[in-house]
């Protein structure tokens, strides 16, 4: 007869089976939730990442700190769309320097005449040292030179920090660790060693607070039937992060149960798309002649839909012809009308990537001296559940 045993896993265990992103969502609000008088986090990632929504429901002010290679590769507009998406002009490096972001000459002399701007880049200790209020410090990813570059900040004010860690780094970072009192896990609260790495870690400064983070996550709970639906899952093994009555707790909950996520078309880092425009009700953002480029950042590995809706199109079009690529990769080539949604489906295959959704529309009009094609609105991304 076949054995009418379940198969069972460990809570947590079978959260990161359906997709990756349900234990970053959980150990970063467990975190959260246990840092003392939590006040500000610096942020070396992109505006509206899930990690800054969390810290703002929890209380917490954001800094943004900018991307340095992105600038470089798109130049001046995307610096200053960074400013304008409450970016700060300053990311972190070994060393103290300025770096010139410069006009792109890309056709004859045009844009020479714009003026250059300066990304600040600052040792970490530069940045941070003698600002009391900085609780965590998320950085995209922790080398030890990036480290040796923060023993100042984190001997004074003690701050979680984290970020991606690679193989190659995990002896040079388990040093500084031990040398300065902090202790090192992985995404699953693991100690990190060399079969535990390349992925998200955490640099916990107490025992105390990896302690409260633990049983928070339930990582020692016992094992629970895989079949169990996600929502009695997390009554039963995550009380504390997903019922609260708080604010940290429903939007974990949130984004745990309806496995979606929504990006503000006001706050949405991008190049191409021009100011909000609504009705009262609606809100939408018109795509330039010559397309769009959205800046999603998503925070773990794993399959995704990103999806939009088509607002309208502009006056004397019924329909247009628009490609969407994806990190270069044209995904999608479809007629659209007002009206319609369009999903893409995404695989980001590292924690805490990008990805840069570029919109073209074949056709376009000239409307008070602005060159408009198509209007998007409700920009979600989806992350798709792996079966257990």
């Amino acid at each position: 007869m076949p054995s009418m045993v379940s198969e069972t896993k460990a809570p947590l265990d079978l959260a990161a089976s359906l997709h990756n992103i349900n234990v970053d969502l959980l150990v970063t609000s467990a975190f959260l939730r246990s840092i003392p008088l939590l006040s500000e986090v610096v942020l070396d990632t992109m505006p509206q990442s899930i990690i800054a929504i969390l810290a703002r429901r929890a209380g917490a002010d954001v800094t943004y700190l900018i991307n340095q290679a992105l600038c470089e590769q798109h130049g001046l507009a995307f610096f200053r769309a960074s400013i304008a998406a409450g970016v700060q002009p300053y990311c972190l490096g070994i060393e103290s320097k300025n770096v010139v972001i410069a006009p792109k000459v890309q056709a004859g002399f045009e844009g020479l005449s714009e003026p250059s701007e300066s990304i600040k880049v600052r040792t970490p200790d530069a940045y941070l040292t003698g600002r009391s209020r900085v609780n965590w410090l998320a950085l995209s990813e922790v080398t030890a030179d990036i480290l040796n570059a923060t023993t100042a900040f984190a001997r004074e004010q003690r701050p979680l920090i984290s970020g991606f860690v690679t193989n190659e780094q995990v002896v040079d970072i388990n040093t500084w660790c031990d040398c300065h009192n902090y202790i090192a896990v992985n995404n699953v609260l693991a100690p990190l060693n060399a079969n535990s790495a390349n992925v998200y870690s955490w640099l916990v400064p107490s025992q105390t607070m990896l302690n409260k983070v633990s049983d928070w996550v339930g990582k020692d709970k016992a094992a629970v039937n895989t079949k169990l639906p996600l929502p009695m899952l997390a009554e039963q093994a995550w009380p504390t992060l997903t019922t609260n009555n708080d604010a940290l707790a429903k939007q974990t909950a949130d984004f745990l149960l309806h496995r979606r996520r929504w990006y503000y078309l006001d706050r949405l880092l991008n190049l191409g798309l021009h100011p909000v425009e609504t009705d009262g009700e609606n809100y939408w953002r018109w795509i330039g002649g010559n397309g769009t480029r959205l800046f999603l950042p998503l925070r773990a590995r794993g399959h995704y839909s990103l999806s939009f809706s088509v607002f309208s199109l502009v006056a004397d079009l019924e329909k247009s012809i628009i490609r969407c690529f994806v990190n270069g990769r044209m995904k999608k080539c479809v007629e659209v009308r007002a009206g319609q949604s369009v999903t893409i489906p995404h695989y980001a295959d590292k924690d805490g990537g990008i990805a840069e959704l570029l919109i073209v529309s074949e056709n376009s009009r000239q409307v008070d001296g602005k060159e408009l094609s198509i209007s998007l609105s409700e920009l979600v991304v989806n992350w798709n559940e792996e079966p257990v």
